[in-house]
């Protein structure tokens, strides 16, 4: 009936196009898409089942299962809409009003642990179970008897209910799952057993409750599975506009999810208890349901990869956990075998301490050279960053330069002492000014800056830290002077005289830095040669360790490789 039924629709289609494109005196094109439509899916259908029969001989029971559910609703083409959220949400009332019967009970079932499907056709309940088969009932007469199914997740596989009449056809459903806030572990695994088959799903949540963190988390995951979700906050009749407008809230749900980094396909907020409520969106909500049914087939498609791929990632933990064994026994080994400094069972990390061991005996100096330059570099970007002259600054060499050309004189009487007196003043105007420049941009980061260089290097020395704090260049008057050049009279001269006092300042300071950075280097030599001495004991224990690591990425390898296998094995079905 269904490949029929899909030729029969194929036809049809083929037969408008045909109509339209002769009407219009155009030559017909024929969409060959639509043609291979049906091909396409039971070619997939096929891949499912192979890939199904190679997990299942690599010891995997329960992947396979999922894979042949996914083959049978690929053969289909069965579109699966999945409603979450909490038992409160109000999921089985916003179906049947959606369906237009009562087909789930009205109350939330607080102990649910199957998923009901619910799908256009013949009207039918029917109860998959495990020991007595398929079990039929009239869903208008004995609706109890599904809530009696629902509850037992022992015996019964699965629960599905078809039912005409409603806005579903028979290849298209929407499944009931149970709360995902439920402590029973039980309901949260029939749950996510069915996210599988489910090509959108719709999260709903009561509208007092949308921001809890078990609603972020499940979110999520589905979006990270790659599914469409679309969020439905129900129940906005509690909402009181006083407290907050709903604009407001809207825009703080959207922050909430935004915040975890979660986009979902669309929001709708909704209330079955005041239809004529302003900002109920229910019939946009219903709308949307059916535009995805109407798109059916390219949801399909798309989703039924997506859930093999991710089929596929369940599989490779099946095999990892067919590995804990050996996996456990040569981690334990790890764990026996400590080298101080490393974590034992971070593979990158002992390949590292490992290849540094090796070449530590043809590098002992070098490292210590490589430090050397290293902080050579910085002390001259250091340098060469810190500004020292200012306007003020010039100001104070322009007038304390005047006082030193020849022939400055101040005053008549007493001449000579007022002259020297004032020669004094501005030399120290220019030593207070240029002091201050060079504590506040230079002084303060150059001591810093050599504080730190013990712990770059992981050494650690309280001796050394004092002594570059005790350092103390002195700025004098001797200094100011030599820096003087004689007959130099021009206007450019006081930025020039600025330039270099700068410049010398700046290579007593690379003076002192420089034989600090040779203390530093003396001390990474010292721990150099005491790190060589136990380098034997050391460099055996790092083998082993890389030894192990090589085991285990072995397992890694094999758990790659069978990735890599069924992903080959997919893509060739596709």
């Amino acid at each position: 009936m269904l490949k029929r039924r899909l030729f029969e629709q194929v036809f049809e289609q083929v037969l408008v196009e045909r109509v339209g494109t002769m009407e219009k005196g155009g030559i017909e094109v024929l969409d060959s898409q639509v043609l291979i439509r049906e091909t396409d899916f039971s070619r997939l259908a096929h891949t499912w089942e192979e890939l199904a029969e190679v997990m299942k001989s690599q010891g995997d029971e329960t992947t396979p299962l999922k894979l042949m559910q996914l083959a049978a609703k690929t053969k289909n083409a069965e579109l699966n809409i999945a409603f979450c959220g909490h038992f409160s949400a109000g999921k089985s009332t916003m179906i049947n009003t959606l369906l237009g019967v009562n087909l789930l009970p009205s109350n939330p079932i607080p102990t649910s642990a199957n998923v009901v499907k619910i799908r256009g056709g013949e009207k039918a309940a029917r109860v998959f179970t495990m020991n007595s088969g398929v079990l039929t009932f009239d869903p208008d007469t004995e609706m109890e008897k599904l809530k009696q199914f629902a509850v037992d997740g022992d015996t019964v596989e699965s629960v599905e209910v078809s039912y005409p009449g409603t806005f579903l056809d028979e290849y298209a459903s929407l499944l009931d799952t149970p709360g995902i806030d439920s402590t029973d572990a039980a309901h949260k695994i029939a749950t996510e057993s069915a996210l599988h088959l489910a090509d959108v799903v719709i999260y709903m949540m009561d509208y007092n409750h949308v921001q809890a963190e078990e609603n972020f988390n499940f979110t999520k995951t589905l979006k990270d599975r790659g599914k469409p979700v679309y969020l439905v906050v129900n129940m906005i009749d509690k909402h009181i506009d006083f407290e907050l407008d709903f604009d407001s809230y809207k825009e703080s749900v959207e922050e909430a999810f935004a915040t975890w980094n979660i986009h979902p396909d669309g929001i709708f907020y909704t209330s079955l208890a005041e239809p004529d409520h302003s900002e109920n969106m229910y019939e946009e909500f219903k709308g949307m349901l059916s535009q995805l049914i109407a798109e059916r087939e390219k949801l399909v498609g798309t989703s039924v990869r997506s859930a093999a791929e991710h089929l596929i990632d369940e599989h490779i933990q099946v095999v990892r956990t067919s590995q804990a064994d050996q996996r456990q026994q040569w981690e334990a080994q790890l764990d026996g075998l400590e080298v101080e400094g490393i974590d034992s069972r971070n593979a990158a990390a002992v390949q590292e301490a490992l290849e540094q061991e090796e070449a530590t005996a043809a590098a002992l100096e070098q490292r210590a050279e490589d430090a050397r330059v290293q902080m050579e570099k910085e002390l001259s970007v250091l340098l060469d960053n810190a500004r020292l002259t200012y306007f003020s600054t010039n100001e104070a060499a322009r007038s304390y330069l005047e006082s030193r050309k020849p022939g400055f004189k101040v005053g008549l009487l007493f001449a000579g002492k007022k002259t020297e007196e004032e020669r004094q003043r501005r030399e120290e105007a220019l030593l207070v000014e240029f002091r201050e420049k060079v504590a506040g941009n230079l002084d303060f980061h150059f001591k810093e800056w050599l504080g730190k260089q013990p712990q770059v290097f992981d050494l650690r020395n309280e001796e050394y830290h004092a002594s570059v704090h005790a350092t103390k260049i002195e700025i004098t008057g001797e200094f100011l002077s030599k820096h003087i050049k004689e007959g130099a009279a021009s206007s450019e001269y006081v930025l020039n005289y600025c330039a270099d006092i700068s410049s010398g300042m700046k290579l007593e300071y690379r003076r002192v830095g420089l034989s600090f950075i040779a203390q530093v280097v003396e001390m990474i030599k010292e721990k150099v040669r005491v790190e060589s001495a136990a380098q034997g004991e050391r460099l055996g224990a790092l083998r082993e360790l890389a030894a192990l690591h090589q085991k285990l990425a072995g397992l890694a390898a094999r758990e790659e490789e069978t990735k890599g296998r069924l992903l080959a094995i997919m893509r060739g079905g596709e």
